[in-house]
């Protein structure tokens, strides 16, 4: 069993530590530390009930109604168990009653993030050329609105 807890200050060196295996630009402990104390920022985390180590977060923040999703990371020995849906779906219900849309980068090569994120209801909106390094990638910018619509107006 995992428990899903919104994670605070004194969870970064965990989420730290997420950082360095999942990304190859990975998050300070500092940064981290910053960003879950934002008011604005949500962030979950997948605890492991027999040890207590956290085994993934999502972190994002809402400004006037639109949500971005900073980063959902896993660790690779915890992967393929359901952790980054399980994630997602608890970030979603918690942001949803503030927000209209949800916005979220992908690089271009992540499939099964990509493929998550579909069956989840985000839609493609848009590419960031060379917008990630080490390697040098495009990111896929995607969309999940609550209103029903598929196509992305940009005002």
């Amino acid at each position: 069993m995992t428990e899903i807890r919104r994670l605070s200050a004194g969870d970064a060196a965990a989420a730290a530590e997420i950082e360095k295996a999942c990304f190859s630009c990975p998050w300070s402990e500092a940064t981290l530390a910053a960003e879950l104390s934002n008011p604005m920022n949500d962030f979950f985390g997948a605890f492991d009930d027999g040890n207590g180590i956290l085994c993934g977060y999502i972190g994002g923040q809402t400004v006037a109604k639109e949500t971005d999703i900073f980063n959902i990371g896993v660790l690779p020995a915890c992967r393929r168990k359901g952790l980054g849906k399980a994630l997602a779906e608890r970030f979603i219900a918690e942001v949803r009653p503030k927000t209209d849309v949800i916005f979220l980068e992908v690089r271009s090569s992540n499939l099964p993030a990509i493929n998550l994120y579909e069956k989840m209801g985000f839609v493609f909106c848009g590419l960031r050329k060379n917008y990630y390094t080490n390697p040098t990638e495009n990111a896929l910018l995607m969309r999940l609105a609550f209103d029903g619509t598929q196509e992305y107006e940009d005002e």
